[in-house]
């Protein structure tokens, strides 16, 4: 129980009997919280009660009759310190009824890293985040099976930085419906790009981590963030090499792919669309006349229409036809699902990682990610000579900064063409009336 407070007309039965006679006297405990203290007329022995002004309304109760001529037994007659612990305890279990009954679950016992992970993605639910879906993943396999129990009284920088280096350490998983398997590069021997790429994984899981305590901080659930302030990230590691198809490697890795995987990848190349867009675009969002395709809901949460090329609206003519206005416009009948029947004929999370894998062993091009297709229709409009901020809205960024840090290296010759060609002759400067020198190759004559 927390300490007691002090008070000059309630500490003793001494003090009480200068109190006046008929009248309820109050001790405030906390904002709204009382103790109250009832002396009657008769000179008969007081009583306690515990009274609180709860959004508007008055809840109390008694507590039990005041030691003035008794000595306390701690259950019908109480002293002052007595009083006020029952009265306390009374306004904590209100506290619960009430909170509970608005389904917010009380804290008992230390506060672990499990409840600050729940507490944080459950803000960034009801701000709407984007991107709750990854750091609940992120969460479920690395955060609670390693720290979840850990009280955040107890954690420490050794063991943060322990649990850091662990990540890291862990490989890649090939995951699929029923199906977790180590990758077989990572098996054999994982490769710099991959040890590269588990850091750089690791620390966007610590930053989830950390943004969970700061919250825990903020709302007074820990007194410090010196547990965590100084877990520094691995370095050197953010630096992605992207790769890119040529033409002629594009045109291998389609014809190398099955029919309904095939329409997919076009629709990925000639449209710079992420998988989950294509997955879930439908005919209506196809707009035959203007030559363009809505997403509806892009990883930004914000919609964007992409321009098709006169090839891409062919490839959507195809497509589209005879098809209702709901109907998903790339559809896969590869084969039957055992698992996720709700899906039906659409694209599933992770269907593609496996066409992929044999589709580029079949065509020769080394090993590409789905994604890595989008990379490739953002290069070629860069090499191209397309405006960046042209690129940016085709890709669905609100600015230029991704597009410059991933393509920014493709564009210096592009940009040198277009200068060139449109900016016109000003006049200002006459052009010098003198020839370059001629170097003469050869032997002397």
């Amino acid at each position: 129980m927390a300490k007691t407070k002090r008070s000059a007309k309630f500490d003793t039965s001494t003090a009480r009997k200068k109190l006046a006679r008929g009248k309820v006297h109050q001790e405030p405990l906390k904002d709204g919280q009382y103790l109250c203290y009832r002396k009657p007329e008769s000179g008969a022995a007081g009583s306690w009660s515990a009274r609180w002004r709860y959004e508007g309304q008055i809840l109390q109760t008694k507590l039990g009759a005041a030691d003035d001529h008794h000595a306390s037994d701690g259950e019908t007659i109480l002293s002052y310190k007595e009083a006020q612990d029952k009265a306390k305890k009374w306004f904590q279990e209100r506290t619960e009824q009430a909170l509970e009954g608005e389904g917010i679950t009380i804290q008992k016992g230390p506060y672990t890293v499990a409840q600050a992970v729940a507490d944080y993605l459950r803000e960034m639910k009801n701000k709407g985040r984007k991107s709750i879906a990854t750091s609940e993943s992120y969460a479920k396999t690395h955060i609670i099976p390693a720290l979840g129990e850990i009280p955040l009284a107890k954690l420490n920088k050794r063991k943060l930085e322990d649990w850091l280096s662990s990540v890291a350490a862990k490989p890649r998983m090939k995951t699929g419906f029923g199906m977790s398997e180590v990758s077989e590069t990572w098996a054999k021997k994982p490769t710099e790009d991959q040890l590269r790429a588990r850091k750089n994984t690791a620390n966007r899981i610590l930053s989830i981590l950390k943004a969970a305590l700061n919250l825990a901080l903020r709302n007074t659930k820990v007194s410090s963030h010196r547990a965590w302030i100084h877990v520094a990230p691995f370095e050197s590691v953010v630096k992605s090499r992207v790769r890119f198809l040529s033409q002629e490697e594009a045109q291998r890795l389609v014809n190398a792919c099955p029919p309904d995987f095939k329409s997919l990848v076009q629709g990925a190349l000639l449209t710079g669309a992420r998988y989950s867009e294509l997955a879930r675009l439908q005919v209506r969002d196809y707009n035959a006349t203007a030559g363009t395709i809505l997403i509806a809901e892009s990883k930004s949460g914000k919609s964007r229409q992409i321009v098709l090329t006169d090839e891409g609206r062919s490839l959507l003519d195809g497509l589209c036809a005879g098809k209702v206005a709901d109907a998903a416009v790339f559809q896969r009948d590869t084969w039957k699902r055992t698992l996720r029947k709700d899906l039906g004929s659409s694209w599933g999370h992770s269907d593609a990682a496996t066409f992929m894998e044999v589709s580029c062993k079949a065509a020769k091009v080394g090993s590409v990610r789905f994604h890595e297709l989008r990379h490739t229709y953002a290069s070629m409009l860069v090499n191209a000579g397309c405006p960046l901020v042209y690129v940016a809205a085709q890709l669905g960024h609100a600015d230029t900064r991704m597009v410059e840090k991933h393509y920014g290296h493709l564009a210096p010759n592009a940009l040198a063409d277009a200068v060139r060609k449109l900016m016109p002759d000003l006049g200002l400067v006459k052009r010098p009336k003198v020839a370059g020198l001629k170097i003469k190759t050869g032997g002397a004559s």
